[in-house]
């Protein structure tokens, strides 16, 4: 009987200290998990930094791309219609306006070529 007391008593000691090892081995367990779940959160941020990064950079690239294709098309432009401006049938009358050249239409009216290619009719006196 004394062995069996004694035998119970052993048991319930290694019990206890089994319990306590359990849960220090619990919380090593939850804090490495947790040092885990950070990582992984620190690395997704990073990873979605990058690509928000990424996508500043071509949105970038491109708005210059179309600033650039804009002032190509606008120069363009304006030289088409000087040379349009400069290829009339109109004469030259030999006055200036404004420092312009002024033409004499083919009805007889007067105009000069503006600064953005177009002709602006001067008033008849």
């Amino acid at each position: 009987m004394k062995k069996i007391i004694a035998l119970g008593i052993a048991l319930l000691f290694t019990g206890l200290a089994s319990a306590q090892e359990t849960a220090a081995e619990k919380k090593a367990k939850a804090k490495a998990k947790v040092e885990q779940k950070t990582a992984e959160a620190k690395k997704d941020v990073k990873q979605a930094s990058n690509k928000a990064d990424a996508k500043a950079k071509s949105a970038e690239a491109e708005a210059k791309k179309d600033v650039a294709k804009a002032k190509d098309k606008a120069t363009v432009s304006k030289t088409e219609a000087k040379k349009a401006a400069e290829n009339t049938t109109d004469k030259a009358s030999g006055e200036f306006y404004n420092g312009k050249k002024v033409y004499t239409g083919p009805k007889g009216g007067k105009y000069y070529i503006n600064k953005n290619g177009n002709k602006t009719y001067l008033d008849q006196k």
